[in-house]
């Protein structure tokens, strides 16, 4: 009987052991993916960041780069108002109203 008894009180403790360890590996496993789901949740937010951040260099980089084409096409002038009440363009606002009286 004392075998027996052994057998049944070592079943019974494997037995009890067993459940209690599967229902912590579940809880792990719970919190586990919890943490997943949540570090994946932020690091879509630190991508959205950078593409945002990316997004703005990139607009800043063009406005520069159009800026540059512009001023490489468009010629340094300067409007000025001469003694003959006429506007001008030229290079200066003195060479602007070289024949109209000169600058006002």
């Amino acid at each position: 009987m004392s075998r027996t008894f052994l057998t049944h009180t070592m079943l019974a403790c494997a037995l009890t052991f067993g459940l209690g360890a599967g229902t912590f590996a579940q809880t792990t496993a719970t919190d586990d993916a919890k943490k997943a789901g949540t570090a994946t949740k932020d690091a879509g937010k630190d991508v959205g960041e950078a593409a945002k951040d990316a997004g703005k260099a990139t607009a800043k980089g063009t406005k520069k780069a159009a800026k540059g084409v512009k001023d490489a096409v468009t010629l340094d002038t300067t409007t000025a108002l001469c003694k003959d009440g006429t506007t001008q363009k030229g290079k200066t606002k003195t060479t602007a109203c070289d024949d109209h009286g000169g600058k006002k």
